[in-house]
């Protein structure tokens, strides 16, 4: 419950930055480097943050990152209010925020496997995807609604507050599991002999290989579909603050209708074949996304890309860390981060100028295509080196 506010305070965040900076500067390539340096710190330090959560007390550290983040939305929120705001300045802030996320994300990741165990993993993570998804989808519209009244220094005062909802709800754990709060590994070696020690795991588990390296092609390709929306809402279908934020909500209530799906039956068929689906229909979603006509359009096909976005990478999180063993699960989890979300910013950067130079539609339905092309090749090449 905590950590569903505390998410839904960064939607409501995220909507307004993307849209600040849109008004501000006019172009979609700054909203591209935005998502590019909120970012870049999950390419440096999510691996360390992985490394960390192995080490360390994990439940206290997650309170420590998430009173970090709830001081940077008050300072976002006072220089609003102070007309002092500048894109700099964005920049800035944007980068402890995504410092933060760097080493929070596999923190938490593997804090559900500890809470839920290896039996129930696949559900687990689907419910921890609810409550994502939930605050993914009325974050937005929340957002939308306060910018619409013009209260865009309350979007970034509203993800303080949210922040003291999860800060709770880990207290309760750290002192209701004490357990929890205790590093996993006694015999700790080198940072260097870590990485090393998760490189042979993952070059020798063929399945955790393959499913990494298409998660890298998404992180890339696909996830920074998200730093066009501002665009396609404003620019390209005529749409306001407000109906941005929909479109952007509907994208979420697909994300959070595909989590409950998972939550219900994920655990009934092959792991496998939901990752199967789920990268091959995430890459074809957005392939209909670049051909919206009007806002209906839009929110349709949005819908169904956050759908098939879950099944996606809720599957490749249940296989890693059910390939993974129990002491590598941190640093397997940092892996994926830096996988998934870590290569944005290179796609943020490519796509806002792309989406200069070439145009918003064309700019998704090029990037769409690639990323299907490279999840066939890259299933086609697991099957035949497993049947041989």
């Amino acid at each position: 419950m905590g950590q569903a506010l505390a998410l839904l305070g960064t939607w409501v965040q995220g909507t307004a930055q993307r849209w600040l900076v849109l008004e501000l500067m006019g172009d979609p390539f700054y909203v591209g480097l935005l998502g590019a340096v909120a970012s870049l710190p999950i390419l440096f330090f999510s691996l360390a943050g992985g490394i960390l959560a192995d080490r360390v007390p994990k439940v206290s550290f997650l309170i420590s990152v998430q009173i970090l983040m709830m001081i940077q939305a008050i300072i976002f929120g006072l220089l609003i209010d102070l007309e002092a705001i500048s894109f700099s300045a964005i920049l800035c802030l944007a980068l402890v925020l995504g410092t933060g996320m760097a080493f929070e994300v596999p923190a938490r990741q593997s804090l559900i496997y500890d809470l839920v165990g290896r039996q129930d993993i696949t559900n687990g993570i689907a419910v921890h995807s609810v409550a994502f998804n939930m605050a993914r989808f009325g974050g937005p519209a929340l957002a939308g609604l306060l910018m619409q009244a013009g209260l865009m220094a309350d979007c970034f005062y509203f993800k303080a507050a949210s922040a003291i909802a999860v800060i709770l709800g880990l207290l309760y754990v750290k002192n209701r599991y004490p357990d929890f709060n205790r590093p996993l590994r006694k015999n700790v070696g080198s940072p260097l002999g870590d990485i090393g020690e998760l490189v042979s795991f993952v070059i020798e588990k063929r399945p955790v290989f393959f499913i990494l390296l298409n998660i890298m092609a998404f992180g890339i390709l696909l996830l920074p579909y998200s730093i066009l929306l501002p665009s396609l809402g404003r620019d390209v279908l005529g749409l306001n603050a407000k109906l941005y934020g929909f479109m952007c909500a509907a994208n979420g209530l697909g994300a959070l209708v595909g989590a409950g799906f998972v939550a219900q039956f994920g655990h009934l068929k092959n792991r496998r074949k939901w990752w199967r689906l789920g990268a091959v229909l995430f890459p074809a979603s957005l392939v209909a996304v670049s051909f919206s006509r009007d806002f209906v359009d839009a929110c349709l096909f949005l819908f169904v890309s956050g759908f098939v976005m879950v099944i996606c990478s809720t599957s490749a999180i249940s296989l890693l860390q059910l390939f993974s063993r129990d002491e590598l699960r941190g640093r397997i989890m940092g892996l994926f981060t830096m996988s998934f979300m870590g290569l944005f910013p290179f796609g943020s950067i490519m796509q806002g100028k792309f989406a200069s130079v070439f145009g918003i539609r064309q700019t998704i339905l090029f990037c769409a295509i690639v990323a299907l092309v490279i999840s066939v090749l890259l299933l086609f090449l697991q099957r035949r080196e497993k049947q041989s």
